[in-house]
């Protein structure tokens, strides 16, 4: 049975051959993304970043992700309900952040016209990495599943890219195994789709909004690379349903020909729009100028259901995450102990950065040991933390200034490394010491006051060679990969 890569003895011909075959596989099926070239380029795909071997995870380790997961979507969605603890919670951070600012004026604008959808829809990526205990591991060796701490690194709520291509990744390293050598166990590669449960949740809030000829627009940026990611969930939409209309549409696109009716339904080049879904506006980059904001306003003031509306993006906020780590701020949200203590099991230990004795000890704690720590602010996608000399620089700039209100600090997890090759452009193809994300997918649609859908959907793993910080695939830093569950 199948236990690791690091002992599977190839030639160099042979992985180069395997290498050949999991290239195309990967083009045939689906596995790709655009080149990102201008010009006549700029249709081209290639092979989305993987790597070409199953990395380890210990079946109670992932069985343990899974199991929260269901917990997690509906404290993140109980916590966008809130508006005071989103208010407590960041009030420091719009002071000193223009992105965070523009998305609380609409949510502030939102509020104050009354809501007119009172259903949200989220499809959530929990990502976690596994601390290990042992400080004696040596890369690619296998560790027992007590010697591993699942540990939360973020909670994404808006745009939750790779549960299209992921869910090829399994029957991609099934073949690269096979032609290895390597024999494993069914269900050490589970089935695991989790395109198809975020499309469930795609058609049900369509169902949910009644009117069966309004249409479903997928929000995206004008020279967006991971459009295959992305088309994988509308091809699983129309399994569900061939009637549904999907278009894919910029936020400028909603501001030149979008607008609100009588009865503040959104009416998009003569369609009606049941529900609005993100694959664009987590940064400052994708809001040029104040259209995209209006346009975004003029989404959120809509009938149409919203993947996610603002509160949601606003909830999974880093302020947010740290803030759920006081003591008794699950408890808020959460009523069972037991619920509660396993939650908490996951965070790592998170430090508010506000400008007050709390964030000037969080500071001093950052400069001792730059290296324990990672500095992160309000952004999503990839390439924007902080480390090692960057903290210790920052906080020399910033040590008595607000504007470090806008990041939190947290601890830095000691990952457990493996070994793989991981195969992507700038990466030399060798064995290599890597480390993983866990990510857990999932669907939640509720409202205020009612719970409608809440399920676990899939899982992924994003991998990287060791050393490198950030771990983001769109992003350039890391791979798709899935467990070799053991």
């Amino acid at each position: 049975m199948a236990t690791s890569i690091k002992d599977v003895d190839l030639s160099d011909k042979r992985l180069q051959e395997i290498l050949s075959v999991a290239n195309d596989w990967a083009l045939c099926n689906g596995t790709s993304i655009k080149s990102g070239a201008n010009g006549v380029e700029a249709e081209k795909v290639l092979p989305a970043p993987y790597s070409l071997f199953p990395s380890v995870v210990p079946a109670p380790i992932l069985e343990h992700a899974k199991s929260t997961m269901t917990h997690f979507n509906r404290l993140m969605h109980k916590v966008s309900m809130d508006h005071e603890f989103l208010e407590q919670s960041l009030k420091n951070v719009i002071q000193v952040d223009p992105f965070m600012l523009s998305l609380w004026n609409v949510y502030c604008k939102v509020r104050e016209s009354g809501i007119k959808q009172p259903l949200h829809l989220g499809l959530f990526r929990n990502d976690f990495m596994l601390n290990c205990l042992d400080d004696s591991v040596s890369p690619g060796q296998i560790v027992s599943a007590d010697r591993l701490v699942l540990k939360q690194i973020e909670f994404n709520t808006i745009a939750t890219s790779g549960g299209g291509i992921a869910s090829q990744i399994t029957d991609l390293h099934r073949l690269s195994l096979g032609m290895a050598g390597k024999d494993f166990k069914p269900e050490q590669l589970p089935d695991n789709k989790p395109a198809v449960g975020l499309a469930d949740g795609l058609v049900k809030a369509w169902e949910l909004y009644g009117n069966p000829r309004a249409v479903i627009i997928f929000v995206v940026g004008t020279s967006e690379r991971n459009v295959i990611d992305q088309r994988w969930l509308e091809f699983k939409v129309y399994d569900r349903n061939p009637n549904i209309r999907i278009l894919r549409k910029s936020f400028l696109d909603i501001y030149d020909h979008g607008l609100l009716d009588d009865e503040t339904r959104l009416i998009l080049d003569g369609d009606e729009v049941a529900l609005i879904y993100l694959r664009d506006g987590y940064t400052a980059e994708s809001h040029t100028s104040q259209k995209e904001w209006d346009a975004r306003l003029k989404c959120e003031l809509s009938r149409a259901i919203k993947c996610p509306s603002v509160q949601l993006q606003l909830a999974g906020a880093k302020k947010i995450q740290q803030e759920l780590t006081r003591p008794g701020a699950l408890e808020r949200f959460v009523s069972d102990p037991q619920v509660v203590n396993t939650l908490r099991d996951t965070f790592a230990d998170q430090y508010s950065l506000d400008l007050n004795q709390e964030g000037d000890a969080a500071v001093k704690l950052a400069l001792q040991s730059p290296e324990k720590f990672v500095l992160k602010p309000q952004r999503e996608g990839g390439g924007n933390n902080l480390y090692n000399d960057d903290i210790t620089n920052f906080f020399t700039e910033h040590n008595r200034s607000k504007e470090r209100s806008a990041y939190i600090l947290m601890e830095k997890i000691s990952s457990w490394q493996q070994k793989n090759y991981l195969v992507k452009p700038g990466v030399p193809f060798a064995l290599s010491d890597v480390v993983s994300e866990l990510g857990v997918y999932g669907v939640y649609i509720g409202s205020a006051d009612s719970e409608v859908v809440n399920f676990e959907c899939g899982h992924m793993l994003k991998t990287k060679i060791h050393g490198t910080n950030e771990a983001g695939i769109c992003a350039g830093f890391a791979v798709l990969d899935m467990p070799l569950v053991i």
